[in-house]
């Protein structure tokens, strides 16, 4: 590493490997979350149970079809941190806020909200903007709540923007997944055309563009705030503000009528897969690009933190360079783990893989220990030896080697 990057790094890495959990009952915060998660939970209960009467057998269809958008959308935001994952419970207290209190409060809130629309401007404005003009704000503030709850729960979970990223985007999966029951039962009729048809238009073709996308971006602009101290007051404010309201103007633009291509009247199944894609990609594709961008940036940061946070350890027998390009990229890591599978067994890329992370943690255990010769890091350093040496026996003594 050069000095120029460790400039920049000094005085500003996270302190990683510290493995806060969701349940902290001293912090006045988990109480608050607990207390509100359970009283709208009573009213989500009853909101669900009045779907499932409504239509039970389009309420049971709704939530298997969602099942298939949340578990790889969970677990793709949840591996984009390549390092440090983020502890489970902290993530499905995210999770659950979004589905649970985000939900039941944005609903009141956007009711109340929408009479207020309709009376000042009138019944044709209300029925054009009144979800642009009601829902953006009060549904993302609802949902940065549960980010800053987990904040204020662990505070050294939330080390950088990936981190805000993360818990962002799991409270707006959490939110997409409910919300998209009201509508699939509530709005379609909860019959089973209705409910495939919903599908398509608010998953399969508008999936990438909403509520994980949105609070993703806020997650990052509360991480701002909360990390970089380093920074003036004004500067943190102005960015991470900055990042908030470009998360509202990305909902507002999604349920506003501007730039609105959606079909009407009646076409052919086959235009419909065409033009309702299309219409989701000129609204939603400017905003995903921007999030990427930035969440690729934030990776970036974290690789950068990686490589000064081992500076300490390269060169010696804990950690080679070599070594370090592997572990900087995941796709390295698995693909070198494969490479050995095929060449020495699953036992030695099992034990490459826990080298790995022996080394990983070492890296990330000098971001919080000052001293060398700190009893934790010997002990780090003495658990690499060992599962270094058992790696060379296990190749030593496959057929390959023989």
């Amino acid at each position: 590493m050069t000095a120029e990057v460790e400039g920049r790094l000094s005085g500003r890495l996270p302190r990683w490997a510290c493995r806060a959990s969701l349940f902290q009952p001293r912090e006045p915060a988990f109480w608050l979350y607990v207390l509100l998660l359970v009283g709208t939970g009573l009213l989500a209960f009853d909101q669900q149970r009045s779907l499932r009467e409504m239509s039970p057998s389009g309420w049971v269809l709704s939530w298997a079809l969602l099942a298939l958008y949340l578990v790889p959308m969970f677990l793709l935001v949840y591996l984009l941190d390549a390092y440090e994952r983020e502890p489970l419970s902290l993530v499905l207290g995210a999770l659950a806020w979004g589905a649970v209190a985000a939900t039941s409060l944005a609903g009141l809130a956007n009711h109340d909200w929408g009479a207020v629309v309709a009376r000042l401007g009138g019944p044709d404005l209300a029925a054009q903007w009144t979800a642009a003009l009601t829902a953006p704000l009060v549904e993302e503030t609802l949902k940065a709540v549960g980010v800053v709850l987990i904040y204020l729960i662990a505070r050294s979970e939330l080390n950088g923007l990936l981190d805000g990223f993360v818990y962002g985007a799991m409270v707006g999966l959490g939110f997409a997944v409910v919300e998209n029951v009201f509508y699939f039962v509530g709005q379609f009729g909860g019959q089973p055309a209705g409910v495939l048809g919903g599908f398509f238009v608010r998953v399969l073709a508008s999936g990438l563009y909403g509520h994980v996308l949105y609070t993703g971006l806020t997650g990052m602009g509360i991480a701002w705030f909360v990390t970089r101290t380093d920074l003036r007051l004004g500067r943190r404010l102005l960015v991470a503000g900055g990042l908030c309201l470009a998360a509202v103007l990305g909902h507002f633009l999604w349920n506003s009528p501007l730039l609105n291509l959606f079909p009407t009247g009646d076409l052919s199944p086959l235009q419909q897969l065409v033009a309702i894609p299309l219409a989701a990609a000129v609204k939603g594709v400017p905003f995903l690009v921007l999030v990427v961008l930035l969440v690729g940036l934030a990776r970036r940061q974290e690789r950068r933190w990686l490589e000064a946070a081992a500076a300490g350890e390269l060169g010696g027998p804990a950690l080679t360079v070599e070594e370090l390009a592997v572990l900087e990229q995941p796709r390295r890591r698995w693909r070198a783990r494969r490479a050995l599978r095929r060449r020495s067994g699953r036992r030695a890329a099992a034990l490459l893989k826990r080298l790995q992370r022996q080394q990983l943690s070492l890296a990330m255990l000098h971001t919080r220990l000052g001293d060398e010769d700190d009893p934790d890091l010997l002990s780090q350093r003495q658990r690499i030896a060992q599962t270094r040496q058992a790696l060379h026996a296990a190749i030593a003594g496959s057929p390959a080697a023989a």
